[in-house]
């Protein structure tokens, strides 16, 4: 919910007894402004939060002790890639996050997901979710489409007008954004011209650009610069996923990485970054191996089958 310390304080001032549905007795709140926790009561009628404090109670709601807990606005996991449980029956309440305490996920990632917005959102509507959902358009699916596979090339200007058409019909449709998956196929394919003309339709929308970034490694400066290139062309906020430093050698490149970030910031632009909280990635091994000229199996398998090809691909 999205208040801020002085306003539940002042909701908490009141002569008359509060009638609520719920109390969330004696715990530490912590209401998103950053400022520190406080003990206090949440009081909730229906859907509401009616007071937060210290307050008289009428009737006699349901009262649930907190003492020792921390009461919390529901948080968001901005890369989660439950697109495909969040509309299965077994899963649908994606009880796993609200154990964590989320109550928002984000969808789409890294490229990948549904790209047909108003039905991905008819499905979840139709059964209900444990969690609010926001989408992001998936360019790589997107782009998968639209050229007909993992197509190395860039985009004709019919396959590009056709892309723009279809982003800004999922905007239209409710879609808070697009990604992009840069070390995976077929997002590696796509130059930085075709992003941001992408990212423009996004703009226009109000909405970000979320990116996979196009190299996590010994390239991690310059694909840093890229994302900052397609923010500042697209006149749109642009937020680096997952960000981090891959392999051991590189791994002196995130003072550096950090320092570019915060200095885009000072200068105005928006940019931002999430991390996860564990020491290794979960990806395949196709976007992490292979080199990305070779990612269509034909490709692959005649550069092992060459004698002299095939020894440096191995």
């Amino acid at each position: 919910m999205p208040c801020t310390w002085s306003l539940l304080v002042a909701l908490s001032i009141t002569a008359e007894p509060v009638v609520a549905d719920l109390v969330l007795q004696g715990g530490t709140v912590y209401d998103g402004s950053l400022r520190e926790g406080a003990v206090a009561d949440v009081a909730i009628r229906g859907d509401r939060i009616v007071a937060v404090g210290q307050f008289e109670l009428a009737g006699s709601p349901r009262v649930i002790a907190c003492r020792g807990w921390v009461v919390a606005p529901g948080f968001i996991d901005l890369h989660s890639h439950s697109d495909g449980g969040i509309t299965e029956p077994p899963t649908r309440p994606n009880a796993n996050f609200l154990m964590q305490g989320c109550t928002t996920v984000v969808t789409g990632n890294c490229g990948s997901g549904p790209t047909d917005v108003a039905e991905y959102f008819r499905q979840i509507e139709a059964q209900g979710a444990g969690t609010n959902v926001l989408h992001l358009i998936p360019h790589g699916s997107l782009r998968r489409q639209v050229m007909r596979g993992d197509a190395n090339r860039p985009p004709t200007p019919a396959e590009l007008a056709e892309m723009q058409r279809r982003v800004e019909q999922g905007m239209r449709e409710g879609a808070c954004g697009i990604s992009t998956g840069l070390i995976y196929t077929p997002g590696t394919f796509a130059k930085t011209d075709e992003l941001v003309a992408l990212a423009r339709v996004v703009g226009r929308f109000g909405g970000i650009y979320a990116s996979h970034i196009r190299n996590e490694g010994s390239q991690l400066l310059e694909s840093i610069e890229e994302i900052l290139t397609i923010g500042q062309q697209a006149n749109l906020p642009v937020h680096v996923s997952h960000i981090k430093v891959s392999g051991r050698p590189n791994w002196g490149l995130a003072p550096e990485a950090i320092a570019r970030l915060r200095q885009a910031r000072q200068a105005g632009q928006r940019v931002t970054a999430d991390q996860y909280p564990y020491t290794a990635s979960s990806t395949s091994l196709a976007a992490t191996i292979v080199p990305a000229e070779l990612r269509r199996w034909e490709q692959l398998e005649a550069a092992l089958n060459d004698p002299q090809q095939g020894p440096r691909v191995r």
